[in-house]
C-alpha cells in the first residue's frame, strides 16, 4: 500500500510540474479500451501451485491430464475529470480448467477410477485512478495508473459428469482474497478520431495486456495528418528572404576580394577610384547586414505570434464545455 501511494504521489508531482495537458484526449472525453492479456498463472504453468495444473500434476494415481486456460479478458473505462486525471472501472476475467482420470480405490483387485473436471474463474472488478503525462501528440496518450477494488473466485468440479460438492480439499490450495489491487503504466494511440489501440503492462491483472481504444465526448482533439505547420508558406518566405540576404552579402564580399586582387593592393590612398569603391561595398554590405537583421526579427516575431495564437487555440479548446 505504501508503494502505490508512493507512485501516486510521484506522478501527480510530475503532472504539475509539467502543467500538463493530456494532448491526446480532453475534459470530459471518455474512452473504452477492450483488452486480452498474458499469462494467465492458474492453468498455464504447472511449476506453481497456484496453478490447478500443478495441484494435481505430480499426483502417481492421475493420468490423462488436459488443462485449458483463457484470459485474462478484460475492458477498462475511463472518465477524462480533465486533460491530465482520469477516474474508471476495469473489470477483469480469467478462467482455467484440468480434466484428468484418478486411481481412487483398488477392492478385491479390481481398480476403480473416476473422471475428474475442476473450474475455476476469477473476476476482478477494480476502481482506477489514471495520471497523463505530457506527451505533445494528439495521437498518443500515455499514462501511468492505480487500481483498487473486488476479487471474487468460482470454483466447480465434475465426477463422471456429474457436479458434486467436493470435499476432497482439493480446493483449499486457493484462497480467495478478498480485495485486488493494481499499479500499471500504459498508452493509446489513436488512428482516426475515435479508434486506436491500447497497450499496458502492469502487477495485479494481467502482466501484459492489448486491444483496441473507442472514444468519444463533447469534444474530441482532431487526430492530424502529416505536419500541418506553415500552412500560408510565410514561415518559408522569410526564412528565403533571409538567405538571399545572406546570398547578397556573401557576393558583395567576393566582389571585394576580387578588385583587390586585380589591383594587388599597389593603389595608394591618393587613388579616388579605389576608395569610393571600397565605401560603397562597405555601405552595401550594411545595407544587406541589417536587412538580413531585420528579416531574422521580424520572422522570430512571426514565430512568437503563431506560438501564441496557438497556446490561446488551445485554451479555448479547454474551457468549450
Amino acid at each position: 500500500m505504501k508503494r502505490i501511494s508512493t507512485l501516486a504521489g510521484g506522478v501527480m508531482s510530475i503532472m504539475l510540474a509539467f502543467n500538463a495537458s493530456g494532448q491526446a484526449n480532453t475534459k470530459f472525453n471518455m474512452v473504452n479500451d477492450p483488452y486480452y492479456g498474458f499469462p494467465n498463472y492458474t492453468s498455464l504453468f504447472p511449476g506453481l501451485k497456484s496453478s490447478i495444473l500443478g495441484a494435481v500434476k505430480d499426483d502417481e494415481n492421475i493420468s490423462n491430464i488436459d488443462s485449458r486456460g483463457s484470459g485474462p479478458t478484460g475492458l477498462r473505462t475511463e472518465f477524462f475529470l480533465n486533460n491530465w486525471f482520469g477516474v474508471g472501472v476495469d473489470a477483469i476475467y480469467s478462467g482455467s480448467s484440468v480434466s484428468y482420470d484418478r486411481l481412487d480405490s483398488i477392492v478385491d483387485g479390481v481398480s476403480y477410477t473416476n473422471s475428474y473436471e475442476r473450474k475455476m474463474s476469477r473476476v476482478r472488478i477494480q476502481a482506477r485512478f489514471n495520471f497523463h503525462f505530457p506527451v505533445k501528440s494528439k495521437r498518443l496518450d500515455m499514462y501511468a495508473g492505480i487500481g483498487i477494488g473486488s476479487n471474487a473466485k468460482y470454483r466447480t468440479t465434475f465426477v463422471n459428469g456429474v457436479k458434486t460438492d467436493d470435499k476432497s480439499g482439493f480446493w483449499d490450495g486457493f484462497p480467495t482474497i478478498p480485495i485486488s489491487m493494481r499499479t500499471c503504466w500504459g498508452f493509446r494511440y489513436y488512428f482516426s478520431k475515435f479508434v486506436g489501440m491500447n497497450f499496458e503492462v502492469g502487477i495485479g491483472g494481467p502482466l501484459i495486456s492489448t486491444g483496441v481504444s473507442s472514444r468519444f465526448g463533447f469534444k474530441l482533439p482532431k487526430v492530424p495528418g502529416l505536419d500541418e505547420l506553415n500552412k500560408d508558406g510565410a514561415g518559408d518566405n522569410l526564412r528565403k528572404k533571409a538567405e538571399d540576404a545572406k546570398k547578397k552579402a556573401e557576393d558583395a564580399e567576393k566582389k571585394k576580394e576580387e578588385i583587390e586582387k586585380k589591383t594587388g593592393n599597389t593603389q595608394t590612398e591618393e587613388d579616388p577610384a579605389k576608395k569610393l569603391e571600397e565605401e560603397r561595398i562597405r555601405l552595401e554590405k550594411e545595407r544587406l547586414q541589417l536587412e538580413q537583421e531585420k528579416l531574422e526579427l521580424e520572422k522570430k516575431k512571426f514565430e512568437e505570434e503563431k506560438k501564441k495564437l496557438e497556446e490561446e487555440k488551445r485554451k479555448n479548446e479547454e474551457e468549450k464545455p
